[in-house]
């Protein structure tokens, strides 16, 4: 038996070209996939050296061969963040405009870098910045701001507010007290401003939470899922940054004396019976989206069919609510409908009174005097004013909703029901807005010791 000789090995098909100059590049072509009108794509690439055509040309043929190949593209981090958040219909405007702004810093900071040469380099630099000096500065001043500092300079003994009332108009005032605020300013009496002895120091640079930092990570890792999905990057490099650790939200609630005495205090104001739909747990946009036609007098029931939030500055938007546990029909307490009944007869004299001139879009409850809607920021401030007033804890309306689920479930009502009336999930209630009085822990705390009588005197 005679050895056959072993066949030539088949060389790479790599191309050398040669410039005019005499500079040397390689090339090969290649099927990497079909395209759209089901021909053979077959693309061509170019390197510098032979050895590394030979390694791109093995690796781009194994990933063919194996179904893992991404084509090149040319599209940028930014290009394709636009595109991939202009493309979130499934979820409502406010939560895609906050997905936008999540993702400000990743487009502002890399979006002109290819999103195929994203790495995790690049994202963990980033997060490393907002961490320490990614929070924007105070924003410089006004040309109105910069010319009454300039007017001062010119009265070194001090110059009177009516001067600069008089020279920049009524609305100035306002600008002096943030020029003071500032430390621009100094207010030498009633009236009688100068410049400050010494210039405020530029603010310096401060990092962002670790909450604002890991919202950016979720967001930008949904993204690049989609990325991966589309076949416009072969890994998805934000799953392998490491998030900060962020800790629990911390609640304030109120006492069941904290509840009354807030009460009594805000009896006679004009949004009373928001006040009392917002201590029965109603969200924010739940009763601000909350229309006339969803009381219904004669049952005593109030329904959540809509929400009604913020957008921009100057914009609010009337959509579903926040899940579909949201959408309930409530039978509320005596006191809460009878508010309501007032209230409804004090907006039909607002409205008899100001005639075609109040606004007869939407039947919303949630209205000023002159018929215009609130806007869902300021109805929070009100009722912090009305907090302070009545000289209980200042807590967030958010809190205000857990201390209505801390009641219902101290009261003993079972945490099913109590999802219910709050249009929530019952393992998010249980594990979000459960917050125990102290004075129950220690009656349970008493049980441990089969000392029933001590527990049942507290």
């Amino acid at each position: 038996m005679t050895d056959r000789p072993k066949p030539a090995r088949r060389g790479e098909p790599i191309n050398v070209h040669t410039a005019a100059n005499g500079t040397k590049t390689y090339w090969f072509r290649v099927d990497v996939g079909a395209k759209p009108d089901g021909t053979r794509d077959r693309q061509r690439f170019t390197y510098l050296t032979l050895a590394e055509a030979r390694r791109e040309y093995r690796r781009i043929t194994t990933e063919v061969a194996e179904g893992r190949y991404v084509p090149r593209t040319t599209i940028t981090v930014s290009e394709y963040l636009d595109k991939w958040l202009d493309g979130r219909r499934d979820v409502r405007r406010v939560t895609a405009t906050g997905y936008r702004h999540a993702l400000k810093p990743v487009i502002r900071r890399l979006g002109r870098l290819p999103l195929q040469k994203l790495t995790k380099q690049h994202i963990d630099d980033l997060v490393t910045w907002r961490l320490t000096q990614g929070r924007n500065p105070r924003k410089p001043l006004s040309d109105t701001a910069t010319a009454i500092l300039e007017f001062t300079r010119h009265h070194p003994a001090g110059v009177r507010a009516g001067d600069i009332v008089d020279k920049f108009g009524p609305n100035t005032s306002q600008y002096l007290t943030r020029l003071v605020r500032s430390g621009h300013l100094t207010r030498l009496g009633r009236g009688h401003y100068t410049l400050a002895p010494t210039p405020p120091k530029p603010p310096e640079r401060k990092g962002v939470s670790d909450q604002t930092v890991t919202t950016m990570l979720i967001q930008l890792t949904a993204a690049l899922n989609d990325a991966v999905t589309q076949g416009l990057v072969p890994r998805n490099v934000a799953r392998t940054v490491r998030r900060p650790s962020v800790r629990g939200e911390d609640f304030q609630v109120w006492t069941r004396d904290h509840s009354r005495q807030f009460r009594d205090h805000v009896r006679g104001h004009r949004l009373y019976a928001l006040f009392l739909l917002s201590l029965c747990g109603l969200r924010r946009s739940e009763i601000m989206g909350l229309e006339w036609n969803a009381v219904d007098f004669d049952a005593g029931t109030v329904t959540v069919r809509q929400g009604r939030v913020a957008v921009t500055a100057t914009e609010t938007e009337i959509g579903d609510p926040k899940s579909w546990r949201s959408t309930r029909t409530l039978p509320v307490p005596p006191d809460v409908l009878h508010a309501l009944r007032a209230f409804h007869a004090v907006q039909a004299r607002e409205k008899l009174a100001l005639g075609a001139a109040y606004p007869d879009e939407h039947d919303l409850i949630a209205r000023h005097e002159d018929g215009e809607p609130m806007r869902p920021e300021w109805y929070g401030d009100e009722v912090r004013r009305q907090m302070t007033a009545a000289s209980v804890p200042r807590i967030r309306l958010k809190d205000v909703r857990h201390t209505a689920a801390t009641m219902l479930l101290d009261s003993g009502a079972s945490p099913d029901t109590v999802a219910k009336w709050l249009g929530h999930d019952p393992a998010v209630l249980l594990r979000v807005y459960a917050h125990p009085y102290q004075e129950r822990l220690a009656q349970l705390g008493d049980t441990l010791f089969d000392n029933p009588d001590q527990a049942q005197e507290q």
